[in-house]
């Protein structure tokens, strides 16, 4: 998955209420978080074949340290601890550790089965990546309703959260931010071709 770990980490401020979105975000991700250092340090191997699955090229060789599931269930023990010991909010500390260990969940349904119960041991996954139309509903889905459920626990603040902008230069700031989408246009269009 990608953003099905983003929505779980929205959805999980209404349980977490004074745990900070980068604090839940960061939870989600540990895993892709630490992959790209354990790939540098060779702990992790991953190699590129188009047609691994219909949705990514990646095949992943071994990810006994980032995606194992006994692996996975140690960081989240190991990252709910660090929070409580940090911020003695319980339920904070659960809803992290939690959110930690739904990525190998989320992973193992997305994936090819290679998703690791131990370090090294045999591959699971349900495979939902060799289904693209699939996979877009899914992650969609469940990305717009943690996104509903954040904004159902959360009020905006500032202007930022739903009023207009203060003046006309933040609007201009801002809307120069609309040049993104075409850009990532031109950049994808760059990486396919015609079928």
């Amino acid at each position: 998955m990608f953003i099905g770990h983003y929505a779980l980490a929205f959805a999980a401020k209404k349980a977490a209420p004074k745990a900070s979105l980068a604090t839940l975000i960061f939870a989600a991700a540990w895993c892709d978080l630490l992959w790209p250092f354990l790939l540098v340090l060779g702990w992790e191997r991953v190699s590129i074949h188009p047609g691994a699955t219909a949705f990514n090229p990646l095949r992943f060789d071994s990810y006994p340290w980032s995606h194992s599931l006994l692996l996975v269930l140690g960081w989240s023990v190991l990252i709910g601890g660090l929070h409580w010991k940090a911020r003695k909010d319980r339920r904070a500390a659960l809803a992290i550790g939690l959110l930690v260990l739904s990525h190998w969940v989320l992973d193992w349904i997305s994936h090819a089965p290679d998703m690791p119960l131990w370090p090294d041991g045999p591959g699971h996954g349900l495979g939902l990546w060799n289904h693209v139309a699939a996979t877009v509903a899914v992650e969609g889905s469940l990305f717009a309703l943690g996104v509903g459920l954040y904004l159902g626990a959360t009020r905006a603040a500032s202007w930022n959260g739903s009023a207009p902008p203060p003046n006309v230069h933040v609007l201009t700031a801002f809307a120069f931010l609309g040049w993104l989408p075409p850009l990532w246009g031109l950049w994808i269009e760059r990486t396919r071709a015609l079928a």
